[in-house]
């Protein structure tokens, strides 16, 4: 007898749950998954710019680097820094970037790819296709997206978001490190910043 009302109570269980699921999604509701990297086109960075007022100021770097510490691509470096090689002149700007690219053993042309203008303020979106600076595409595994600022002479900061493009999750951290920190000049100058999958 106690057998047959355990197997009767599994029973209704089983057909709750069944109904639960069937409405849940009729009605559109899902649940959150990690995507694989051969369901979305790559990653965007975003975050709001707002140029600073003073000098030593306005550098931006947007990369990515394999497990090694690599640069695979460097998606925007402002042409001061880097056109220019003004880090040659001011060892504090963009200093994480300078050390992980290495300008110095890049050729103009392979500047002149990943460099451009200090750009305007607002929202600032970069797309990441999964790809090296030569458009081949990368292998799959972990990779760390950075963002770096140099607000003020000395005073840096920098964005790192690490992601397994294997198995990318929809919703990823920003980690935040600040040098200078007592150093307020232009501190606004890279805010919201994000990251996705899309």
């Amino acid at each position: 007898m106690k057998k047959e009302t355990f197997s009767g109570a599994k029973s209704i269980l089983c057909k709750s749950l069944l109904c639960l699921t069937a409405l849940l999604f009729a009605a559109g509701i899902t649940f959150a998954k990690a995507a694989s990297s051969e369901d979305i086109a790559g990653i965007e960075i975003s975050f709001i710019y707002q140029r600073g007022t003073t000098i030593a100021s306005n550098q931006l770097a947007v990369w990515v680097e394999n497990e090694e510490g690599e640069v695979v691509k460097t998606l925007l470096v402002t042409d001061f820094t880097a056109g220019r090689r003004g880090y040659r002149n001011r060892a504090m700007s963009l200093p994480v970037w300078v050390a992980a690219a290495d300008p110095e053993s890049m050729t103009d042309e392979e500047i002149d790819m990943v460099s451009g203008a200090t750009p305007g303020q607002g929202e600032l979106v970069y797309f990441w296709d999964f790809t090296n600076q030569l458009g081949e595409r990368v292998p799959d595994g972990v990779y760390t997206v950075h963002v770096e600022g140099t607000f003020y002479w000395e005073s840096d900061v920098l964005y790192s978001m690490v992601i397994d493009i294997t198995n990318p999750e929809l919703e990823i951290p920003v980690e935040m490190e600040r040098t200078a920190p007592d150093t307020h000049e232009n501190e606004n100058m890279i805010s919201d910043v994000t990251i996705r999958a899309i």
